[in-house]
């Protein structure tokens, strides 16, 4: 079976419960996630193996975040080193409220990573897929080396690599900016999750007022000639309490659309997109000639990680199954 490897770092969440403001709580609900995390615990629930490779501190705190993954079923591999586990905050937005994140992951573990400590060779070893993230080299310019270390002997084993561009501008802020590192690392890469706006901020790609998605894809496509695969998710009529979700999928000849789903009532939106990274990676090894197959799982599981607290996917294979061959809307399972 495929193997999965991941690389990212976990952080601890607290959120205000009944989406009570930061300024107003007296107590948070706390959770375990981050982009390269979710991803990984998702894809072991589908059945994949995954090992995720991270950093945590020598405290209950970075036992605790290791345990949690154990119990989805994800390897981890975990260097135990440095003072903290980095944490954010996450106030739950409502109707036009939006939600908010406040980061606290300055001087974390994982920020303490040095290059060479990671032995690539040893952890690719009966691997078939590397999936990584944007965020992990917003963080430090010793993590963006870090990673091309990963990326070029994944992309020397032969392993299918996937990344999810996840721009996130208030973390780019030692120097660099995303257009400046990403394009290096993602010529690497076979499956790129991203949306159009990012093309100039992240990928230096210029576009035009008129240009469509698929043109834009495309010129990603000529820029990065190892990329086969685009996708992206699209939220239509949202606020903090209902959005209607749907993706795309580019290959170079085909530029597929999936259903429209309708979240009327959101209880956690964090995670959405790492729930889809995570259907699409599933499904591309699941339906490898089927694209269209591999669209709707992903689009469906973000739909259903919508309804889920937490920053993971809790949805099951045949639950997401379901909701795409039309069984959902609020039926009691029996």
């Amino acid at each position: 079976m495929s193997k999965v490897v991941t690389f990212g770092e976990i952080l601890l969440r607290l959120s205000p419960p009944s989406h009570l403001r930061l300024s107003q709580t007296a107590s948070f609900d706390l959770y375990y996630g981050c982009a390269e995390a979710n991803v990984a615990a998702s894809l072991a629930k589908f059945g994949i193996p995954v090992k995720f490779i991270t950093a945590v501190p020598n405290n209950d705190l970075g036992e605790s975040s290791l345990s949690m993954l154990r119990a989805f079923g994800v390897e981890p591999l975990a260097f135990v080193q440095g003072k903290r586990l980095g944490i954010y905050y996450f106030e739950h937005g409502a109707s036009e409220r939006p939600g908010k994140v406040v980061y606290d992951r300055e001087d974390s573990s994982f920020s303490t990573l040095k290059k060479g400590m990671i032995d690539w060779e040893n952890i690719f070893a009966n691997a078939t897929w590397f999936h990584w993230s944007g965020i992990t080299p917003s963080l430090s310019l010793e993590l963006a080396e870090i990673c091309e270390q990963g990326l070029k002997v994944a992309s020397e084993k032969g392993l299918t690599i996937s990344v999810d561009l996840n721009y996130r501008p208030t973390l780019w802020n030692y120097g660099k900016r995303a257009n400046e590192i990403m394009p290096n690392l993602v010529q690497y890469c076979d499956l790129l999750l991203g949306g159009t706006a990012e093309s100039e901020s992240v990928l230096g790609i210029k576009t035009e007022e008129n240009d469509t998605a698929e043109m834009i894809f495309s010129k990603w496509m000529q820029t990065f000639p190892k990329i086969k695969n685009i996708v992206s998710t699209k939220r239509l009529n949202a606020n903090a309490s209902s959005n209607s979700v749907s993706a795309v999928f580019y290959n170079g000849t085909e530029f597929l659309k999936s259903k429209q789903y309708h979240v009327s009532h959101i209880i956690d939106r964090i995670g959405a997109g790492d729930a889809f990274m995570a259907g699409i990676i599933y499904g591309l090894m699941e339906w490898p000639e089927n694209h269209q197959n591999a669209l709707e799982f992903a689009a469906a599981a973000t739909c259903l990680k919508h309804s889920i607290s937490g920053d993971i996917n809790l949805a099951k294979v045949e639950e997401i199954n379901a909701l795409v061959n039309g069984i959902g809307g609020g039926r009691v399972a029996r």
